[in-house]
């Protein structure tokens, strides 16, 4: 083997090991600026437009890539370095000869679908680099595509994860996923499509505006922007070590992956949570966000034609990032508290300077949350004011008159809310909250406020229910936001609301929604939850399903929590029973009881009772999730006890957080062990051992 064969060989090799070290997570990508030799013939070879940059097309031993399509090859001719290949369909392609590293490709075509018919020559440079070279030209562009957020847009990502070893197939299988944030709830979505055996995909999936996406994360982890209304090909070849993208308008896909941003998220370590100083840390942003955009403007010095859309979008990120690690640092502070003159920073240099679409970059729906939090914190809100301003606009409107009990006691009602809300920042855990708390709704005057409240009835709520949506719009205005903000963010409150307590809105609150939001996707998105949840309440539980719902008569009595817990599993003595103490307002547990049904099955052997304890939690709330997800069967038992019973219970099993899981034996004993049903496989080797 001659020397420049062994070069080649040990180059080829060194990519393909990388590469693998990169789909397992061990390594990063090859350095676009690391070129490599192209091999004989065109075997694996990827060639671009020499005049425009794009990439054109792309050959392997049984497929032409081209017009973001994998073209399979029904016949190959090779003449002194020539091809002649004829494709499915019978479009054909003429490779000329290798002259001063170009090659002259002529595409023939007589209407293969979908490409037209036409014939097409054009003269072609190979890709050297694991990611496409600078294009020839600078596009002085700006601006991405804003479709006001229509939920009707989607994107195509046509894909070929082409010679994944076999670690890679191993880490996610054949399935080729993409995530996205949904700005209006303020959470990521997923879309999944089947890889044939080759690697290949097709995706369509909605896309809401210009977004940040994630391609396969876990094996790729691409991260990239997409614009709705675009096809794209996206390839990942394992054997060259490339990652390319071809379409109508992919340059700048294709200079994110060959020049990315730096990630640029900072954070307090949870050593330091209390003792840094707000404006150190800031500083400490500005110097990472000052050397990332130092890195970039050496960047576009090295390589004058990046394009004006590619320098946007960077800068945009490294400003939306350390907004994003800027408001994340509150939660490090003490009592959340944060200078004046740090919020005054995020709001004018970041916040007011957002680049739309609002959804181009991740970082910035987690921006939103914590910015317009602080914001709606730092204004301030008195409940007892809100209560005593709603009361007398009814008054003034002729609907309620108060007896004069009922305004002593409404008198009285404000400086005590105003004590306990003092208390409650001082508190410190929730046995003292809960403490707390009951004792404030135990008091007499507060029975009485709170009979009036319910006197009033569906006027007071009516206004109630919208007046915090409107106070904190109000904060929403006061730093600058234009009507998409809005939406969005009544959008987020709202379905936060209906998916926490899983209840539909209140009347009123629905009827403000439809007044308020001006974006199609920003109500559709309220109604549509709203509506399944409408349809949840009103269906019956059947009387064999209402054996599962357990009174709390047996233990009414009662307030020492090891004697309630005991008297809740006395019926069941001789079997085991695995505890699950839950909320419908806690997120996890309420993905955790959607698998209920697949640990009901697996675990059908081992002659279980499910005891649910429900924490803080409404009546109808609760019985909808139990509905939702159903949460029933023969050996299921449900109890929603006051809240001071629950916490009693809870306080003898030492519930730290939620969902906790005890297994209690046949005698009766709370178990030491890890019930979490979560590793469904290591609770059944448990329960098998105490067969």
């Amino acid at each position: 083997m001659d020397r420049q064969n062994t070069i080649n060989c040990f180059r080829t090799f060194i990519i393909f090991f990388f590469t693998i070290l990169t789909a397992t997570g061990w390594a990063q990508s090859l350095s676009v600026d690391e070129p490599f030799t192209i091999p004989d013939g065109i075997d694996d070879t990827y060639w671009r437009n020499d005049a425009t940059g794009d990439w054109l097309i792309g050959f392997t031993p049984k497929h032409v890539i081209y017009n973001n399509k994998v073209w399979d090859i029904v016949s190959q001719k090779e003449k002194k370095d020539t091809y002649t290949l004829t494709l499915e369909g019978g479009m054909t392609i003429k490779v000329g000869k290798l002259r001063k590293g170009l090659r002259t490709i002529t595409i023939t075509n007589v209407g293969a679908a979908p490409v037209p018919a036409r014939n097409l020559s054009v003269v072609c440079s190979p890709i050297t680099k694991t990611a496409m070279p600078d294009y020839p030209t600078k596009d002085t562009r700006t601006g991405f595509t804003d479709n006001g957020y229509n939920a009707t847009d989607s994107i195509t990502i046509i894909g070929w994860l082409k010679d994944m070893p076999e670690q890679a197939w191993k880490i996610k299988g054949r399935e080729f996923s993409v995530e996205v944030e949904n700005i209006f709830i303020d959470d990521q979505e997923s879309a999944y499509t089947k890889m044939d055996s080759l690697g290949r995909f097709t995706l369509r999936m909605p896309l809401i505006n210009t977004s940040q996406v994630f391609l396969d994360r876990g094996r790729i982890s691409q991260s990239t922007v997409l614009e709705p209304g675009k096809t794209y090909f996206f390839l990942r070849d394992f054997k060259t070590g490339q990652t390319l993208w071809m379409g109508d308008d992919v340059r700048v896909q294709n200079e994110l992956q060959a020049y990315p941003h730096d990630r640029n998220t900072e954070r307090i370590d949870d050593e330091q949570r209390g003792k840094v100083n707000a404006m150190d840390f800031k500083t400490q942003t500005d110097n990472s966000r000052a050397a990332s955009m130092a890195k970039l403007q050496e960047t576009i010095q090295k390589h004058p034609t990046l394009s004006q859309r590619y320098i946007d979008y960077v800068t945009g990120y490294y400003q939306t990032a350390q907004g994003e690690s800027m408001m994340q640092a509150r939660f490090a502070m003490p009592h959340f508290e944060l200078p004046q003159e740090y919020m005054d920073y995020v709001g004018k240099e970041i916040w007011r300077k957002a680049v739309k679409p609002y959804t181009l970059y991740r970082d910035f729906s987690t921006l939103m949350r914590d910015y317009i939090d602080q914001v709606i914190r730092t204004r301030g809100r008195n409940s007892a004011e809100n209560t005593m301003k709603v009361v007398r606009e009814l008054e003034q409107q002729g609907i309620v008159t108060l007896t004069n009990d009922e305004e002593q006691a409404l008198q009285k009602y404000i400086p005590m809310l105003q004590q306990l809300e003092a208390n409650l920042q001082k508190a410190g855990n929730s046995e003292r909250i809960d403490s707390l708390v009951n004792a404030f709704n135990e008091n007499e005057t507060v029975k009485k406020v709170y009979a009036l409240i319910e006197r009033i009835g569906e006027p007071m709520k009516k206004q109630l229910a919208t007046l915090y949506i409107r106070e904190d719009l109000a904060a929403l205005d006061s730093v600058g936001s234009d009507q998409d903000l809005r939406d969005i963010y009544l959008t987020r409150r709202l379905y936060q609301n209906i998916d926490t307590s899983r209840q539909p809105l209140e009347p009123a609150m629905l009827e403000f929604a439809e007044k308020t939001l001006h974006t199609p996707i920003a109500l559709n998105t309220i109604t549509s939850l709203n509506n399944k949840y409408l349809a949840i309440s009103g269906q019956r539980f059947q009387a064999f399903q209402l054996r599962s719902l357990k009174d709390n008569d047996d233990v009414a009595s009662m307030s020492d929590g090891e004697q309630i817990l005991r008297k809740l599993i006395e019926p069941y003595k001789g079997r085991l029973i695995l505890l699950d103490v839950w909320g419908t307002w806690c997120g996890p547990c309420k993905e955790m009881l959607s698998h209920s049904q697949e640990e009901y099955e697996r675990l059908k052997d081992f002659d279980l009772v499910y005891l649910y304890l429900c924490n803080r939690s409404s009546d109808e709330s609760w019985k909808n999730i139990i509905k939702e997800y159903n949460v029933l069967g023969d050996n299921v038992v449900h109890y929603n006890l006051p809240v001071d019973q629950q916490a009693a219970v809870e306080h003898f099993l030492n519930v730290q957080y939620f969902p906790t899981y005890k297994l209690i034996d046949r005698d009766g004993t709370v178990l030491g062990v890890n019930a979490n049903p979560s590793d469904l496989e290591g609770l059944a080797r448990l329960l098998e051992q105490m067969k």
